[in-house]
């Protein structure tokens, strides 16, 4: 394991962007056909009401954003593909740059803890993801209760 992974606490979340039109039946078939549970859900109501939503499975993990646009957003986000929970974000974010990657986000709050962003070289965007206390009532939502079941 490289000093930079070491640092994650999770496998892989698969980045993808979904219209609200269309989020509910993601989110649905995903739970259904994938064996899925739903990890936490968000609502970012300053930023266009922006949901993100999380998925594990044993064939892949999903990190949804649900938003009709990305307009007026940073435009790293819309070339994130990948998110790694960490148990560190200053230290990820340090091993990244000491390493030739570049910081496009530091460690930001956001309702279920921080967030931060690096971009190798070539251009693959990676998000981090850091809970909190407060973040944790986000987590294991009821599917149902979200329209999701």
């Amino acid at each position: 394991m490289s000093e930079l992974s070491d640092t994650f606490s999770s496998k892989e979340y698969i980045r993808v962007f979904v219209k609200p039109s269309e989020g509910k039946g993601f989110v649905k078939n995903y739970l259904q056909c994938f064996d899925a549970e739903l990890e936490y859900a968000f609502n970012m109501p300053k930023l266009n009401n922006l949901q993100v939503i999380a998925l594990t499975s044993p064939y892949g993990n999903i990190s949804a954003v649900v938003t009709e646009s990305l307009n007026g957003f940073p435009e790293y986000l819309e070339r994130t593909k990948v998110l790694y929970w960490t148990r560190n974000m200053n230290l990820t974010l340090d091993i990244a740059s000491k390493n030739g990657m570049t910081i496009l986000q530091n460690k930001t709050p956001v309702p279920i803890g921080f967030q931060g962003r690096f971009e190798t070289p070539g251009g693959y965007v990676v998000e981090l993801a850091e809970a909190s206390e407060e973040g944790k009532k986000y987590f294991n939502p009821d599917a149902k209760a979200l329209g999701f079941t």
